[in-house]
């Protein structure tokens, strides 16, 4: 299965949101087909939104080594 990259233009409050919905689901007993999604899966995700939105659309790398913060 080809995974799809797609844009969605979403606040700070809507990615805020986001992210904490994702910590709390974290924490919760997953069911049947949602078992594949793992603390470990969530971190990821949760790890590439906020590179995408604090790497990728400031000019923090002027500031901090990008190499030293970035994700396997």
């Amino acid at each position: 299965m080809n995974e799809e990259e797609f844009n969605i233009k979403v606040t700070i409050e809507d990615h805020t949101i986001i992210l904490n919905a994702l910590h709390y689901y974290k924490k919760v007993e997953k069911r049947g087909n949602f078992k594949q999604y793992t603390s470990t899966r969530i971190n990821e995700l949760r790890d590439k939104m906020v590179k995408q939105l604090v790497w990728d659309n400031t000019d923090i790398d002027v500031y901090i080594d990008k190499s030293c913060h970035e994700t396997k």
